[in-house]
């Protein structure tokens, strides 16, 4: 179970540490146009990785599965880049990051719908403990961006995106033990790759790749293997072992490496609320995980004893 937890911490930590990441490269590069070519360099790796392991098991997958690797696609691929990319242009990345620790809320109420799965009181208090950054970091913020957009908007946005992983945990726990990891990680970037396709094409004809810098291509490169290639691996292996809402638990880690990396690459200030914040996500970790390892710790004393 450690394990799982070490890949779902270090999944969300990619997927945090890429909001500023992201907030750089679409600075430079229209939003449809980076994500096609995440998308392309995701695959170069993936579809060998396919190959090399002769995994075929998508080809036998039943109607309603195939639906569910679209919406996985949909929710966790189209919807939150678009959402999350254009957010944190109106927003900053430390306040996107820890409107993200809202996630293990929103999986806790949706798995409960969905999965049937019912909720501890270490559980509840660690939603309680994430949902605390958010409320922190909204109080605080300040009317406007530099540009004299509404800051409102670029959280609204965020918020979206935060739904939109939240419903792509759903669907990838149903899906956990029908496909490998790196199946679904495969699958997911080739819808995403085909559904940013259209608008992507009409993005290059405007923008000339050949401007852009030796350091943002290393930025879409190291974004594109830590999103769309480790970021989805480690997760499906870690869902694949724990129950959604624990899993929507380690989401916490967004905030964390979205405020770190905000503050070192972007220069962003750091306050007590954004330490408020950090601590509350970390706190929610240790109550939503603590129980599992009780319940197992007692479970084992107990076969020992009979």
């Amino acid at each position: 179970m450690k394990v799982a937890y070490l890949q779902l911490a270090l999944s969300m930590a990619f997927v945090g540490a890429n909001v500023a990441v992201g907030k750089i490269i679409v600075s430079d590069v229209p939003i449809f146009l980076f994500s096609e070519i995440r998308f392309l360099i995701a695959l170069l790796f993936l579809v060998p990785m396919l190959l090399i392991n002769r995994q075929k098991q998508a080809l036998q997958l039943k109607k309603n599965e195939w639906g569910f690797l679209f919406l996985q696609s949909f929710f966790g691929v189209f919807l939150f880049s678009v959402l999350m990319l254009y957010g944190v242009r109106f927003t900053s990345a430390t306040a996107a990051g820890i409107i993200t620790s809202t996630v293990p809320a929103v999986i806790a109420i949706l798995s409960f719908i969905f999965l049937r799965e019912r909720l501890s009181i270490s559980q509840t208090l660690s939603i309680c403990l994430a949902v605390l950054g958010i409320s922190i970091i909204t109080f605080q913020a300040t009317p406007s961006n530099t540009e004299g957009t509404p800051l409102a908007l670029g959280n609204i946005l965020v918020f979206g995106a935060v739904i939109s992983e939240a419903l792509f945990t759903i669907l990838a726990k149903k899906l956990s033990g029908v496909l490998t990891p790196i199946q679904m990680a495969a699958g997911v970037n080739i819808i995403g790759f085909l559904l940013f396709l259209p608008f992507a094409v009409r993005e290059v004809t405007s923008f000339n790749l050949l401007n852009l810098g030796w350091s943002i291509w290393i930025l879409i490169f190291y974004y594109a293997i830590t999103a769309s290639v480790l970021s989805f691996v480690l997760w499906y292996c870690g869902v694949a072992n724990v129950k959604a809402s624990v899993a929507g638990i380690f989401t916490g880690f967004i905030p964390i490496s979205a405020t770190l990396v905000g503050i070192i690459l972007l220069k962003e200030p750091f306050g007590w609320n954004q330490a408020i914040g950090i601590m509350s996500v970390l706190g929610a970790i240790f109550l939503g995980t603590r129980n599992k390892t009780i319940k197992r710790k007692e479970q084992h004393t107990q076969n020992i004893s009979s």
